[in-house]
């Protein structure tokens, strides 16, 4: 998934945008080649991958385009009819090769088939995150591929690299290797594609460098130090917020098969959670002002007989 050495970052988009000419993206270095095996594809699913990241921007406050931009980097698809690149939700990546399926059931068995023989780095989805280096973002394959949780959790992850890095292009560099070096080439590609989407340049982006100065030499070991902390601690951070859809369907479910049994532990658990999840809004939209009030209450009780008992109350 990404990481460049930006030592000036308008420079390094000057170079970067004779590069994309060439090399559109990473997983569709030549377009026509890759598809030969998958020329008939529905066209109903062209934009599945593009509706969520635009949504994953919005949500998640990712600038514009970026992650869009890192989907088509990711899982690129060439369409010759309308002259233009998309990302294709049941994109598999694995021995170096990219395979583009007709379906989700059919992206679902080529992975199958492969973890039979062994393989086990592989990329998956809108986003390719790769089902080993990721191994609790999904419970399930048919998970890896809904594109809103494939996109989500990779919206997740860029957000949480960001929080780190503190700068947008390092975070998409960070996203693609634990090795720096790959990541600049990357980086290039994700920031040209960046350019045609939104149709800006880059002196307009407001992206900066990283403030981290071990990202100031990426080839170095403590640019390799700093990469891999940083995507540490976004996967598990990416982790948890895969999650918590989860659990509430699971409380909502619990609660649904048991509403009528109230012996049941599963229920009471889902009351529970429930019932807390309510105090917690009751506090959030009146807390302030009772305890506002009850302070004031307290500091007048003082006054009347200076007694440090009205504050235990």
């Amino acid at each position: 998934m990404v990481c460049v050495k930006i030592p000036n970052i308008v420079v390094v988009i000057a170079v970067l945008v004779l590069v994309l000419a060439s090399a559109p993206v990473r997983a569709v270095e030549n377009p026509k080649e890759k598809l030969s095996e998958n020329n008939e594809l529905n066209p109903s699913n062209t934009y599945l991958c593009q509706s969520q990241t635009r949504g994953f921007e919005t949500a998640l406050g990712i600038p514009p385009h970026l992650l869009t931009a890192i989907s088509l980097a990711e899982s690129g698809k060439w369409d010759d009819t309308n002259r233009a690149l998309f990302a294709w939700p049941w994109t598999v990546m694995a021995k170096g090769k990219g395979h583009y399926l007709p379906s989700k059931a059919a992206a679902i068995a080529k992975v199958r088939i492969l973890q039979a023989q062994g393989v086990k780095n592989i990329d998956v989805g809108c986003m390719q995150i790769n089902l080993y280096y990721h191994p609790k973002a999904f419970e399930d394959l048919n998970a890896a591929f809904d594109p809103e949780r494939n996109v989500g959790y990779a919206a997740n992850f860029l957000a949480a690299i960001n929080q780190s890095t503190l700068s947008w292009p390092q975070a998409a560099a960070n996203y693609h290797s634990t090795t720096p070096s790959k990541n600049e080439i990357y980086l290039n590609k994700v920031l040209g594609l960046w350019q045609k989407v939104s149709n800006k340049s880059i002196r307009s982006s407001g992206f900066r460098r990283s403030p981290d100065p071990a990202y100031y030499d990426p080839i170095g070991r403590t640019a390799q130090a700093a990469l891999l902390k940083s995507r540490f601690r976004a996967r598990l951070a990416a982790e948890r917020n895969a999650k918590k859809p989860e659990k509430k369907t699971h409380n909502l479910e619990a609660w649904r098969r048991g509403r009528f049994n109230h012996n049941s532990l599963q229920v009471q658990a889902a009351l529970q959670k429930a019932d807390r999840a309510r105090k917690r809004k009751n506090y959030l939209n009146t807390g302030k002002r009772s305890f506002s009030t009850k302070r004031q209450h307290q500091l007048t009780q003082w006054r009347k007989n200076r007694s440090p008992a009205a504050f235990r109350k």
